[in-house]
């Protein structure tokens, strides 16, 4: 596009209507993003841990649920950055954080931290220490009780599932509830 065509295109719109369609689009991608890394994570929780605990060669057990976590981990990456990127230009943009650590932000604060929690998890213990646990011990380096560390897998992802769907309703409060903006 040249810069005569671009300028064309900018003198249609305002500068609070490209504004608007910035907040639009950012919203859009965040909650499209959102979508597939909850559904990803439920579909880990719910149908492939289930599958991996039920298998009876332990072995079988870890390769399995490394096979998934291998593919989905960089996506689930990805998510979290697109994430937190379009979600910090949604607050910025529209001056939501000054509302942080307030009552009226409460919904803010907390999709926030949960977001930092998955930040810290996905790039900090999940490649140091949980990858390098299975990689241990799918190559049987580590003795561990394989059932009690995939009961333990298995909470923590209930977990994760719960904090990320608190997330989701903070974010329609924020959207379309009390604590609307």
């Amino acid at each position: 596009m040249t810069t005569k065509q671009m300028n064309f295109f900018s003198s249609l719109l305002s500068h609070k209507e490209e504004v608007k369609m910035l907040f639009q689009l950012m919203h859009i991608i965040h909650l499209l993003t959102v979508i597939l890394w909850i559904g990803g994570l439920a579909f880990v929780t719910i149908i492939v841990l289930p599958m991996a605990i039920k298998n009876p060669d332990a072995l079988g057990k870890v390769l399995m649920f490394q096979r998934v976590e291998h593919r989905f981990a960089p996506l689930a990456r990805i998510y979290n950055i697109v994430t937190g990127a379009t979600g910090f230009v949604m607050v910025y943009q529209t001056g939501w954080h000054k509302l942080y650590f307030t009552w009226a932000g409460a919904p803010l604060t907390v999709m926030t931290a949960i977001w930092v929690f998955w930040f810290v998890m996905l790039w900090g213990l999940e490649p140091l220490v949980i990858r390098k646990m299975l990689d241990n011990m799918s190559k049987g380096g580590e003795k561990m009780e394989i059932e009690t560390v995939f009961a333990r897998m298995n909470r923590m992802h209930w977990m994760m599932v719960f904090i990320s769907l608190v997330a989701a309703v903070a974010g329609a409060l924020v959207a379309h509830g009390p604590f609307s903006m």
